[in-house]
């Protein structure tokens, strides 16, 4: 955006105190650009917030408008470009004034027209929106090879210079290469002067076509037009960015909103048909009005839910080991081997030993913690028995008892820790869960063979240990089996069902924990979009009142004896609503513009809105050229345009093509000051200019210059010239009418009504000679009273039109020459 709009906007913000809301960023960060907008709404940047600005007055914060160095147009020498064949110049004067450049149908004033819009555009908006057929036509058919168009142009400051388009043979339009040079500077490309922005904001050129188009296009492709030259285009695209960003936010929660509707929706589905019980849950938390997000979270990394009990049973099952069954075999053979072995060494003298030596050591445990208390001993009560001596020799008795009972001791121990190890094994063996909802059927199995394995525990006889272990650990094992194998099967079937969910619901809460962040957004971009929407509108209408009130001004130049009036043209609506007001009323009733109009007030009208944006101070171009203006147009009306003109050419070259000569004679009936330049085909695309002619003077012209063509067919001569010299004549006898009646006091439209009802020849000489239409049989009694030759001239004429003149062709171009002077004359 341009530092004068955010200048602008700065000032608003704080002028207002908006800047205090924190929607202002925004507007701030949707100045600079769409990735500052994003930016801001995601924290990672944010704009320099408005500075508080003092109260000044509106005259201290306006900046007077500064006018860029005018252009002006200077000669236009066109080559080889629609209806001109050889290089021909339009000498046009550069600077402010009037000049009217006239000619028939196919004379090829428009060509110099077209010439001048695609030398400085690089095309024509007449052919924009056409067939292709348009744009194939635009070489001269008698000058094929090359094509060029070129302009003298006199810029404010840095004098005269010359632009050229040029064409080698075969190129398309679109290729023309562009270029200007001053008298002492090298040549350039013309797009190096800037002057693009402003042939699009500004366009000097308007067409017939495109004055229908301009309202017939519709209001929206007005508003852009009038809307561009206003700047309103920089608004238009903050206004676009701050809508994107929150259609886009907006989308995102509507996305969330409708995610989470059918997740839970699919839950409802997945819980009916399956029973899996965190399916409803599921189901719940994303219907609920507020998302509880830790709990969804939890929910969706496998945490702790009103379900989990069972599913956390159904792991803890699912990773059951079984009983090692091998290794139970192995503590019980080891456990009989030992017991065994006891039994074995029972009764021998080994055991006695044993025996005696566990006695011995005994009563010397006893011996060493009372000896204190006497020397009696405590089995047969002899006294002074149980002293040092006794206990030296009592442990060496031990120990020698100890040797010869090492085999019963080593088998003992051996048995010792075969019972520790059976009860290691039965203590290993897992705690199963309790009870829950769901429960598998084959772990009440389980638990019966887990309960009858576990009374090993209250076994201490090694024998009946072992044969205990051995009768219930392969159904141990089986039943854990069985269990940990259903459990498996019963979790992988749960997981299958709730994965989809599982995943959906990851994927769905990255979107619902930003959502009230979004939604905070979206509101926030919904103050700053009508905030911009208010200020753009007060902007707009601020900077298109004086195009308004001009247009309205000149509408009712051009309005003259029309009942219909324009009220106000305003400027309403945004985006696709965009569109031009039209208030007109007609006989003080309020109607739409387009659907009352005529074809020629709706061209007025258009006219109306193009000068303004046209003549603005802020366009570099000082000239407008306007191609056929007068079509459809009433004669009242065409003097409204002639004024409307001359007052426009007072600051601004205007250079109207015109093939009617309505408007000539109205300028030169009004005294308006105009030049006037007129244009003539000849064969091969031969173009000529004549300044000043008047149109009797160009039909006699043109009928001199093809008596003087050498190979022009005789019969093509006869039925030709003869016609020159009767519009020749008709021209004649039409101003002749149009003065007199005219000094007379009589209305311009009555006059133009009673020309177009009596058009031919012969009234309209009637109405010269008697200012009488229904004296037609005088016509011929007053020319012979002339002389002979004017009622010849006058009958050849006539009958030029029908048949081919078979009389000297000379001595009617000359006869015409004279009878026409006499009759403006008042001759006759």
């Amino acid at each position: 955006m341009t530092s004068t709009l955010h200048d602008l906007i700065l000032r608003r913000l704080t002028s207002t105190g908006a800047d205090q809301h924190a929607w202002s960023l925004l507007i701030l960060a949707a100045l600079e650009s769409p990735d500052s907008l994003d930016g801001c709404l995601a924290g990672t940047q944010s704009p320099t917030p408005p500075k508080r600005a003092r109260k000044t007055s509106a005259a201290a914060n306006t900046t007077p408008a500064i006018e860029p160095p005018g252009v002006y147009l200077g000669p236009i020498t066109v080559s080889g470009f629609r209806g001109i064949g050889p290089a021909t110049t339009l000498p046009l004067h550069p600077g402010p004034g009037l000049t009217l450049v006239v000619g028939r149908n196919g004379s090829g004033k428009s060509s110099f027209a077209e010439g001048a819009e695609v030398l400085l555009t690089g095309t024509s908006l007449r052919w924009e929106g056409r067939t292709k057929a348009w744009k194939l036509g635009w070489r001269n058919l008698h000058q094929a090879q090359t094509a060029s168009v070129s302009a003298d142009l006199l810029v404010e400051g840095d004098g005269p210079l010359t632009a050229t388009r040029t064409w080698t043979a075969g190129a398309e339009l679109a290729t023309g290469v562009a270029t200007t040079k001053s008298k002492t500077g090298k040549a350039k490309p013309l797009e190096a002067h800037g002057w693009s922005p402003s042939l699009t904001t500004f366009r000097p050129f308007l067409s017939y076509n495109e004055m229908g188009s301009l309202l017939e296009d519709g209001p929206s492709a007005l508003y852009d037009a009038l809307s561009t030259v206003l700047g309103l285009e920089e608004f238009v695209v903050v206004q676009s960015r701050l809508a994107d960003a929150r259609k886009e936010r907006t989308a995102r929660i509507t996305a969330c909103k409708a995610a989470a509707t059918t997740l839970a929706l699919q839950a409802d589905q997945v819980g009916a048909s399956s029973g899996e019980p965190r399916a409803p849950h599921l189901a719940v938390q994303l219907k609920a009005k507020a998302w509880e997000l830790p709990a969804l979270r939890k929910l969706a990394e496998g945490g702790a839910d009103a379900t989990r009990d069972a599913l956390d049973t159904l792991k803890r099952l699912a990773a059951l080991i079984p009983l090692n069954v091998q290794a139970v075999q192995e503590a019980v053979n080891r456990l009989r081997q030992c017991a065994a072995q006891v039994a074995a060494l029972q009764g021998t003298d080994a055991a006695r030993s044993l025996a005696r030596a566990k006695l011995l050591e005994q009563a010397l445990a006893y011996h060493v913690s009372h000896t204190a208390l006497s020397a009696t001993c405590p089995v047969c009560g002899a006294s002074n028995v149980v002293g040092a001596d006794w206990a030296s020799r009592s442990q060496q008795e031990v120990d020698a008892l100890n040797a010869e009972a090492s085999a019963v001791r080593t088998a003992h121990q051996e048995l010792d820790a075969a019972m520790r190890a059976a009860r290691q094994l039965v203590r290993e063996s897992g705690v199963l869960p309790s009870p829950v909802a769901g429960e598998l059927a084959c772990l009440r199995d389980l638990r019966e063979a887990e309960a009858r394995w576990l009374k090993a525990r209250q076994v201490d006889e090694p024998a009946t240990l072992a044969d205990h272990l051995e009768a219930h650990a392969l159904d141990l094992a089986e039943a854990t089996t069985r269990v940990a194998t259903e459990a498996a099967e019963a979790l992988s079937k749960r997981e299958d069902v709730w994965r989809p969910l599982s995943q959906g619901l990851a994927l769905w809460l990255p979107h619902a924990e930003q959502f009230a962040a979004v939604k905070d957004h979206v509101d926030q971009l919904k103050e700053a979009e009508d905030w911009w929407k208010a200020a753009s509108e007060e902007i707009r209408d601020e900077r298109f009142q004086p195009i308004a009130d001009r247009a309205i001004a000149t509408w009712r130049q051009l309005r003259l004896q029309s009942n219909v009036d324009l009220g106000a043209v305003e400027l309403e609506g945004t985006a696709t609503r965009r569109k031009v007001a039209l208030k007109v009323t007609v006989d003080g009733k309020d109607a739409e513009a387009l659907g009352v109009m005529s074809q020629g007030e709706l061209h007025s009208l258009a006219l109306s809105l193009f000068l303004p944006r046209a003549t603005l101070p802020d366009s570099p171009f000082r000239f407008i050229c306007v191609d056929d203006p007068v079509q459809s147009m009433d004669p009242a009306r065409v003097e409204g345009l002639a004024r409307v003109l001359a007052d426009t050419a007072k600051t601004r070259q205007v250079v109207v093509f015109t093939h009617d000569d309505r408007l000539t004679s109205a300028v030169q009936r009004l005294g308006l000051p105009a030049r006037v330049l007129t244009v003539t085909r000849r064969a091969d695309s031969v173009v000529e200019i004549a300044e000043g002619r008047d149109p009797v003077s160009g039909y006699l012209d043109d009928a001199w210059a093809l008596l003087k063509t050498t190979d022009l067919p005789r019969d093509v001569a006869a039925r030709v010239i003869p016609g020159f010299c009767r519009l020749a004549l008709e021209a004649a006898c039409t101003t002749v009418v149009r003065q007199r009646r005219l000094r007379k006091g009589g209305s311009l439209q009555a006059v133009e009504d009673l020309l177009e009802a009596h058009g031919k020849l012969r009234a309209l000489m009637a109405l010269a000679l008697f200012d009488d239409e229904t004296r037609e049989a005088d016509v011929m009694t007053r020319l012979n009273r002339t002389g002979a030759w004017a009622s010849d001239t006058f009958k050849g004429c006539n009958r030029g039109a029908h048949e081919l003149h078979d009389g000297d062709m000379e001595e009617l171009v000359t006869g015409a020459q004279e009878l026409a002077k006499k009759l403006v004359r008042g001759g006759l």
